[in-house]
C-alpha cells in the first residue's frame, strides 16, 4: 500500500501476529496485522468493547510498545516520556520554560518521533486506500460508519484529511440529536481518528 509519501508493507511472518498483548496504556488486545512503515513495525490491534455487542476497537501501536508472554515491552517508559513531553510543550507555549526545558523537549520529541510518526503514517496509508462503501472504525466514539463518497480529483492532495460517512444506527441511537443536524446520518469527519475495519486491510 502506498501514497506519494508513505509505504506500508505487510509483515506476514511477524512473530507478533495472533498474539494476545498489552498495549502501552495497559489495554488487552490481539495483534491482527503487522506493517513495516519506513523500517518501523506497527501492529493493528483489536480490543473488545464491553459496551458494544461483539464490538471491537481497532487501532495501531508500534510493536516496541507491546508486551506479551510475560515479557515487558521494548520501550517500557514510553507513556511516562509522552506525559513529560506534553508537560514540556505546555510550558513552552506559556513562556514558563527554561532553555534546559526547551532542550529536553527537543530531545524527547526526537526520541518518541519514530513510534508516533510510524503509527500516524500507517493510518494515513490505510485510510488513503479507502473507497465508497468501505466501513471505518471511529476511535473517538467507538462508532463505525460507511464511506459515502470520496474526492478523487487528480489535484487533491494525499493524505485525505476528511471523509463523508454515514453513521451506523448504533451511533444515532447513542446520540439522537445528531439527526437534527444531519437528518440523513451523513457527516464529514476528520480522518485523524479513523481506522479501516479488518476486512479492508
Amino acid at each position: 500500500m502506498t501514497t506519494d509519501l508513505i509505504c506500508a508493507t505487510p509483515v506476514n511472518d511477524s512473530h507478533w501476529l495472533g498474539k494476545e498483548v498489552t498495549d502501552h496504556l495497559g489495554r488487552l488486545a490481539t495483534v491482527r496485522r503487522v506493517y513495516d512503515v519506513q523500517g518501523q513495525h506497527v501492529a493493528i490491534l483489536t480490543s473488545p468493547l464491553p459496551a458494544m455487542e461483539n464490538g471491537e476497537a481497532i487501532y495501531g501501536e508500534h510493536t516496541a510498545l507491546l508486551s506479551a508472554d510475560g515479557q515487558p515491552p521494548a520501550f517500557p517508559d514510553f507513556q511516562d516520556k509522552l506525559d513529560e513531553l506534553g508537560r514540556l510543550e505546555s510550558a513552552l507555549y506559556t513562556d514558563g520554560a527554561t532553555e534546559e526545558d526547551a532542550q529536553r523537549f527537543r530531545t524527547a520529541s526526537q526520541e518518541l518521533k519514530p513510534y508516533q510518526q510510524s503509527r500516524h503514517y500507517l493510518r494515513q496509508a490505510l485510510v488513503d486506500q479507502a473507497r465508497p462503501g468501505d466501513r471505518m472504525y471511529l476511535t473517538g466514539k467507538d462508532w463505525c460508519a460507511t464511506i459515502v463518497d470520496i474526492d478523487d480529483h487528480p489535484l487533491r492532495d494525499l493524505p485525505r484529511m476528511a471523509l463523508r460517512l454515514r453513521l451506523e444506527e448504533a451511533a444515532l441511537r447513542e446520540e439522537p440529536h445528531l439527526l437534527e443536524s444531519y437528518p440523513d446520518g451523513i457527516v464529514e469527519l476528520s480522518t485523524i481518528m479513523m481506522w479501516p475495519t479488518l476486512g479492508l486491510i
